[in-house]
């Protein structure tokens, strides 16, 4: 049987029904991202400034403070707003040039290349990359502490991506009012990295698994992560992005939504 405070726990969960996934623009704060460590990543070349002893292949980055998660063991990430965009990259993302919306006009200017890339030329001539790009913000635990950051997905990632939002979109809670899907920051996840095979060499992709719905004693960090929602959805965060260029080359090249 059901206990009070469990019900309570429920009541808030269906108030807040289908709350977590939306459209913002983010300009205002850097967030600091889950990355995977990819065969090709400056933390394990011992020559680059970027390098770290404890780094390996396939572990998952908590940027913000340089902490190294094995990809078996993976991270607890409770998710609190997603959205959508296309990032605009130097050729060989050898650099950041900006992050436009879905519906930007510069997708119609673009060809895609042999490698499944979408090339924008500029009136100079001159080449970028727009590469659509999936968020996922939210807390992850980091070393025992709730950490808010954003998890970037591109390129093969986006069907991580579409598999996680079907977590979120079909899990189901009855409540007083009956059957409902509560907010996607109702439950922990658990995300790692699992090692993919390509033609061109190996590399790491993530894999997300749902673990358990917030309990009676977690209504304080229910509460924190719907005002972390509304920040986001008010643009508030704005995307750190992967610098991976060999994580990329090496993904599986489809990019269709």
């Amino acid at each position: 049987m059901a206990t009070k405070k469990q019900n309570n726990m429920m009541s808030l969960f269906e108030d807040n029904a289908g709350a977590g996934i939306g459209e913002i623009s983010a300009d205002d704060l850097a967030t600091p991202r889950i990355a995977l460590v990819q065969p090709g990543s400056p933390q394990i070349k011992k020559t680059h400034a970027k390098y770290s002893p404890d780094a390996k292949v396939g572990d998952l980055m908590f940027t913000a403070t340089n902490t190294f998660v094995d990809g078996d063991e993976g991270i607890r990430f409770l998710p609190v707003f997603y959205d959508r965009n296309y990032v605009e990259w130097k050729m060989g993302r050898e650099g950041f040039v900006g992050v436009h919306p879905l519906n930007t006009p510069l997708m119609a200017q673009t060809t895609r290349d042999a490698s499944y890339n979408d090339i924008l030329t500029k009136p100079d001539g001159s080449t970028t990359i727009l590469q659509n790009t999936a968020n996922h913000y939210g807390f992850a635990e980091i070393n025992g502490e709730l950490q808010r950051c954003v998890i970037n997905m591109s390129r093969s990632q986006l069907k991580v991506s579409r598999t996680w939002l079907g977590l979120i979109n079909g899990t189901r809670m009855n409540g007083a009012k009956g059957d409902f899907t509560p907010p996607s920051y109702s439950h922990f996840y658990v995300v790692r990295s699992v090692e993919v095979e390509s033609p061109k060499g190996s590399y790491y992709n993530y894999a997300i698994t749902q673990e358990r719905p917030l309990n009676e004693k977690e209504a304080e960090l229910f509460g924190d992560a719907q005002e972390f929602s509304t920040f986001c959805q008010k643009g508030g965060m704005q995307p750190v992005l992967p610098e991976s260029k060999p994580a990329a080359e090496l993904e599986n090249q489809s990019t269709d939504w």
